[in-house]
């Protein structure tokens, strides 16, 4: 399909919407197709149609790309060059808008599934992706063996795959993906919305068919993240406004002001938990969990039936991403079977990956603020009662400062033995960061050491391990860099470090 845009159709859709200021372009260029899209000067050939988005942008940027060849740009304000234009009140809404229409609305091609939580989007994802993968190859008549995914791991249209860098991506990126996915001929994607995808407008303009609340807790809080858990919560809260079907944990906290938004904009809204389920909703009830090696046996209850499901993926925690995973499934006419394959086959690489050698375990995973180590070192305690945990963490540099103090706080409380070490440190001093971790440790006695070097202190970890103990190398996974200084600086990664050391596959 050829995707492309006229100056009249962008100034339709911006005035629609509200945000057009003023046009300033001849009469002979109003339907002349632009058949590029760039909000990078970097990225630019003859046609483009350009955007200045970013608070450092630069008018040489747009100089640059008139010089490459861009035909028209949009603003929210008029630069000093001789070009055409379109001036709008929120350049985020407007590209939003802009790059949906460009690409023709390609997420109206196929069944579009957004999850959004303060912990187990990823895995919930993959539950979700599996499951759907399943039900393609089961299905000749869809003529696809797969479905796509949009996560904090990976980019997989059907075009394309290739590790991600932002959990939503930015508005025109994000639909050209969706092109990709039409394009490809699938006929789901299921992506990770983040908090940020709503406060930067990466999905304005979107509606999802399902949409799932999985959980919510206080984190991304900071000066370049959000004010408050009020501004992070209610950026969250905006995928119940724009999904048809709406899948919420009612055992969360904050449930009734998710299911209240969620009752008042989406056609069904369906919930999961352990709690009493309330009657003006379908609800699915978690009956009760056995311990399985690997992994757990759960019944549910829906509509009056009850049945036993099975992961293969350690952690308690994770039988709730897979309840999520399984009503949202059923919700889109997805049969018993399809889940089934799904969820015994979904692992997540760096979440929840559990390596077993010489009476020791080995956790690696992506647990990393307050309610992922709460809900891991519940899951911990439960099903390694007595054994001694040994964790090794670090807290990123320059952002989410409360996860200093929450992981400090929850370790300080669970934990047997704790190294304090290197997370994404960027601008920061890794020493003073694991100090101020190490703050909120000492009111419980709890023993650590600071190795500044993530590999050295991983390696450590696992080289001093003595039968019985648990060792959970935690905030990483599978990540291959670290966050230095504004550049992306290679590390081996947890799991392939844990892996040659145990020498495990």
């Amino acid at each position: 399909m050829n995707d492309s845009i006229t100056i009249r159709k962008a100034v339709e859709i911006l005035a629609r919407d509200g945000q057009l200021v003023e046009c300033c372009a001849p009469q002979e260029l109003l339907d002349q197709p632009f058949s590029y899209l760039s909000y990078n000067s970097a990225d630019v050939k003859p046609g483009t149609f350009f955007i200045c988005k970013g608070l450092n942008f630069k008018e040489q940027y747009l100089r640059d790309a008139l010089q490459k060849g861009a035909g028209v740009y949009l603003a929210a304000k008029k630069y000093e060059v001789d070009a055409p234009c379109i001036l709008v009140h929120d350049i985020r809404k407007a590209m939003s808008l802009i790059a949906i229409a460009f690409y023709g609305e390609a997420y109206k091609a196929f069944t579009l599934v957004g999850l959004t939580g303060t912990k187990g989007k990823t895995t919930t994802t993959y539950f979700m992706k599996h499951i759907l993968d399943a039900y393609c190859r089961s299905h000749p008549q869809l003529h696809a063996n797969k479905s796509a995914v949009l996560s904090t791991v990976e980019v997989d249209t059907g075009a394309e795959q290739h590790e991600a860098h932002l959990t939503t991506p930015e508005s025109p990126d994000l639909q050209r993906y969706f092109a990709e996915t039409r394009d490809s001929g699938l006929p789901f994607l299921t992506m990770e919305v983040s908090s940020q995808a709503y406060k930067l407008d990466r999905v304005y303009g979107v509606d999802f068919d399902l949409g799932m609340f999985l959980n919510i807790g206080e984190d991304h809080i900071g000066p370049l993240e959000h004010t408050d858990f009020e501004d992070y919560f209610s950026c969250k809260l905006q995928l119940m406004e724009h999904a048809k079907i709406a899948v919420v944990n009612r055992d969360m906290d904050h449930a009734e002001r998710v299911l209240e938004r969620a009752r008042a904009h989406a056609q069904r809204v369906i919930t999961f938990g352990r709690t009493q389920p309330d009657d003006r909703d379908e609800n699915w009830t978690l009956l009760s969990i056995q311990k399985e090696e690997p992994g757990f046996t759960f019944q549910t209850e829906h509509n009056g039936q009850k049945e036993s499901w099975r992961i293969h993926m350690a952690g308690r925690f994770n039988v709730e991403n897979a309840m999520a995973a399984i009503a949202s499934a059923k919700a889109l006419g997805v049969d018993d079977d399809s889940i089934r394959e799904g969820l015994v086959h979904n692992e997540v690489q760096g979440r929840m990956n559990l390596f077993e050698k010489d009476g020791i375990t080995v956790l690696v995973d992506y647990a990393h603020n307050y309610l992922s180590f709460k809900k891991l070192y519940e899951s911990l305690k439960a099903d390694y009662p007595g054994r001694r945990i040994v964790v090794v963490v670090g807290c990123p540099g320059g952002k989410a400062y409360l996860r200093r103090r929450d992981i400090g706080t929850l370790s300080g409380q669970n934990a047997d033995y704790m190294y304090l070490t290197a997370e994404d440190p960027q601008f920061e001093d890794v020493r003073e960061i694991c100090e101020e971790i190490a703050s909120y440790l000492k009111p419980y006695g709890t023993p650590y050491e600071i190795i500044e070097d993530r590999a050295t202190a991983v390696e450590k970890a696992i080289a001093t391990a003595k039968p019985g103990d648990v060792i959970v190398l935690a905030a990483k996974g599978e990540e291959v860099y670290q966050k230095v200084k504004g550049e992306y600086v290679y590390y081996e990664s947890d799991l392939a470090i844990t892996k040659r050391l145990l020498s495990v596959q």
